[in-house]
Formats: C-alpha cells, structure tokens, sequence
C-alpha cells in the first residue's frame, strides 16, 4: 500500500511541475515589463535614463526622454536625425 501512495506523489508531482514552471516564467515576464517601464533611451547619446524624472519631448506623438535640458534641445532642433528607422540613420 505504501508503494502505491508513493507512485501516486510522483505521478502527480511529475504532472504540476510543468504547470508550476509556466507560473515563474509569467512572474520573469512581468518584472522584464516593470523594468523596461521604469527606463527609457535618451535617442540623442543613447544613455539609460528614468523617465519620471527625466526630461522630455514629444514627436510625432511619441514621448522622448532626454538625460539633460542640452540633449533635449539637440533632439528638438532637428528630431528627424535621431528617430526613424536604421536604412534613414545610415543615409545620414
């Protein structure tokens, strides 16, 4: 009878742990999204910034988050030279 219950435990450990897994891999998912939230790339040198505390600027409807005023008023100069995609960057 013993055996019995033991096979039992494994079969029903062997069966949640994949569950179990799915469980931590969402709790990982959230915390990578919490984090990417809490940062921002200043697109004029490219340093990680904060963006609660960070200045700002908005282009073609997306905010901007900058590491100084000075970078700021780099961006708001000519804003197309540091957004748009990769093929317009190399052209410059």
């Amino acid at each position: 009878m013993k055996f019995r219950v033991l096979v039992n435990m494994v079969l029903v450990a062997g069966l949640a742990l994949p569950f179990a897994g799915q469980a931590w891999a969402g709790k990982d998912d959230k915390k990578a999204d919490q984090k990417a939230a809490k940062e921002a790339v200043d697109p004029v040198c490219g340093m990680t910034v904060d963006p609660a505390t960070a200045e700002k600027a908005t282009f073609k409807g997306k905010t901007y988050y900058f590491c100084s005023l000075d970078e700021k008023k780099e961006f708001e100069k000519t804003p197309e030279k540091f957004v748009g995609t990769d093929k317009d960057k190399k052209k410059k």
